[in-house]
């Protein structure tokens, strides 16, 4: 009897299992791929919680406009960030990188009277005072410079490090003419840097440097001190090397050198006792340079000795 012709086909198994197992081997390698993913989203995340464990947060943290700032500078918020914002955050990763500071040769372990721009004479302060009673005399134009629009800004709880209570001085150490200076004092109730010749000394810089032409320094309660002349040297601070003028001063001292408000004027920088530190803006942002409190006392005590301090 002849076979009946709408029979079932004969079903290809070994096709069947050559489909289930690509299908098998298709579904194994998205699992690779999505463990492999989890992982690389775990690594992410801890990398994250390290980063934030490394920032301490308080309550008033969140809503302060500096501790944005932080967050920005290490690499955090970038994504939040406008058009503008990315820009200026690429511009400023674009930035020449800060000189290092050059190494020392050697290290040299309330004055007024002198300013350039006050005058050097009697007659010449009295035309500057005048200026003042007279503003519309004078020009308004600030001086020339590049300016960045940087926040100089002091907290309150800075100082809570220091000494204290403190009343001292802001003492601090300099890169000048290529050797380290200690014994700075940074005084903006003076009108004219000072270099003292035993310092001067100590620095290897021959006197015939000195341009001879003395000026008459005041001090506080009216006394007078004839200087030696002045001399211009190169002082650095915060990747700025600034050519300064010192008046050079023949007198026993505690310190080494006093930098008056020509050099913070020049510098643009802003001077705290209480926070113990001098602040100043740079290309490379806001800068910094910690006053030394213990040996700032030292010159107190120096000082109060009347005896000349050891270099």
């Amino acid at each position: 009897m002849a076979e009946s012709s709408d029979a079932p086909p004969a079903v290809d198994i070994a096709a069947q299992i050559a489909v289930l197992t690509a299908q098998a081997q298709e579904n194994s390698n998205r699992l690779m791929a999505l463990e492999e993913e989890n992982t690389t989203l775990r690594r992410e995340n801890r990398t994250l919680q390290e980063r934030l464990s490394a920032v301490e947060v308080t309550p008033q943290q969140p809503r302060d406009p500096r501790f944005r700032v932080q967050l920005l500078k290490r690499g955090h918020l970038l994504d939040l960030l406008t058009d503008k914002g990315k820009k200026t955050v690429a511009k400023r990763d674009n930035h020449v990188e800060e000189p290092k500071e050059p190494t020392p040769e050697r290290v040299i372990n309330v004055i007024t009277g002198g300013s350039e721009i006050s005058g050097m004479s009697y007659s010449a302060a009295r035309r500057h005072a005048r200026v003042s009673v007279n503003p519309e005399t004078c020009s308004s134009q600030p001086p020339a410079g590049d300016y960045t629009d940087q926040v100089i800004s002091f907290v309150d709880n800075e100082a809570t490090s220091l000494i204290n209570p403190h009343h001292d001085a802001l003492v601090i150490s300099l890169l000048v003419a290529n050797c380290k200076i200690k014994r700075i004092l940074v005084d903006n109730g003076s009108s004219t840097n000072v270099l003292f010749l035993n310092a001067l000394k100590e620095m290897k810089i021959d006197e015939s440097n000195i341009r001879r032409c003395a000026t008459v320094l005041v001090g506080f309660s009216g006394e007078q001190k004839f200087t030696v002349g002045d001399i211009a040297l190169p002082v650095y601070a915060g990747g700025i090397n600034l050519n300064v003028n010192f008046a050079v001063l023949d007198s026993p001292s505690a310190y080494n050198m006093i930098l008056g408000r020509p050099w913070i004027h020049k510098m643009r920088a802003v001077p705290s006792t209480f926070h113990q530190v001098v602040r100043f803006p740079t290309k490379w942002g806001i800068k910094e340079i910690r006053g030394e409190q213990s040996i700032s006392r030292e010159c107190y005590r120096n000082t109060l000795r009347a005896k000349p301090a050891t270099l």
